[in-house]
């Protein structure tokens, strides 16, 4: 495939380490598929460390677009000041303290076009602090059938490794908080997009013991039930109405059940990809008594199995 569509990847930083920072940004700037433009939008204001690694990289590199908000904004607004810098056909998701493989571009938009898509995530290498490998994340679906149906389920396109065509991005970020993708990706299906996945790990992401997305489990589960429930109604949620809907199903015993509930799920399949199976066992059968809304989210994780196993069968 020759280089002639420019790909604008978007890279919000706030607070993640130099060295997963430096990774991330060295394996985009690695990519096969060279006609690039990385925008690193900067959403901590105090602190210059991660500028200045990549005002260095820059000044060898013309495709790098540095954006400073000049106040924290969070992720979906971060998100639309990349977007709007950006002037590719394309739009790539990268996460600062990730790792892209060399050929994820490429693989993306080869697939995307052959399959007339709009819009792709893929598989995951799931790794740690250190690098090492947990768990691959490949139990989602890859056509558009077996994603739209599994999004009526949970989310199944992972955030950091969307690839899409511009127009599906022009709908913009919404501010749902710990959700924005899933309500994206929720309008987008309205709006008569096409989504799928690329079987490959395209991606490691790492797993952090400060991830947003773990620390904020619970909400991000009652969050996505409010964006769900309103899809199968065939609309959007109002998002002026999300934080008064989570006040009043949010409780703080759930959530920290939900999260123990997180920690034995990890644990567990950890455990069993290490060898030691029968622990791994153990602590998975533990879900049910820790969090029934935990077993509840574990059940539609094999829901969604079941849609990715009939996709290969059928």
């Amino acid at each position: 495939m020759t280089d002639s569509q420019l790909v604008s990847v978007l890279m919000p930083c706030y607070r993640e380490s130099a060295k997963y920072f430096t990774e991330a940004l060295a394996s985009i700037l690695k990519q096969t598929y060279h006609r690039i433009e990385v925008v690193v939008v900067f959403d901590n204001p105090d602190d210059n460390t991660l500028y200045d690694i990549a005002q260095n990289y820059s000044s060898h590199d013309s495709r790098i677009c540095l954006v400073r908000n000049e106040r924290n904004l969070g992720l979906a607004a971060s998100l639309e000041r990349a977007f709007k810098v950006s002037r590719g056909q394309y739009i790539c998701r990268m996460d600062s303290d990730d790792i892209s493989e060399a050929q994820r571009i490429e693989r993306q938009l080869s697939y995307l076009e052959e399959h007339e898509l709009d819009l792709v995530g893929s598989y995951l290498n799931a790794i740690d602090e250190d690098g090492s490998q947990l768990y691959l994340v490949d139990s989602i679906p890859s056509s558009s059938e077996g994603v739209r149906r599994s999004l009526m389920i949970r989310n199944c396109v992972p955030h950091p490794s969307w690839f899409g065509r511009r127009s599906v991005f022009e709908m913009g970020y919404r501010s749902v908080p710990l959700a924005e993708d899933y309500d994206l990706l929720l309008r987008a299906e309205l709006e008569g997009f096409t989504i799928g996945n690329v079987p490959e790990a395209l991606i490691r992401y790492r797993m952090t013991v400060n991830s947003i997305s773990r620390s904020n489990l619970y909400k991000q589960f009652v969050v996505s039930q409010c964006l769900r429930s309103a899809f199968k109604e065939g609309r959007s949620l109002d998002v002026d109405k999300i934080d008064t809907i989570v006040a009043e199903r949010f409780d703080q015993r759930r959530a920290e059940n939900y999260l123990k509930a997180n920690a034995l799920f990890n644990n567990g399949l950890r455990n069993i990809h290490s060898g030691n199976r029968a622990k791994g066992i153990s602590q998975l059968l533990q879900i049910p008594f820790c969090s029934k809304s935990y077993l509840m989210n574990v059940i539609n994780m094999a829901r969604v199995v079941a849609i990715k196993t009939f996709e290969k069968t059928s």
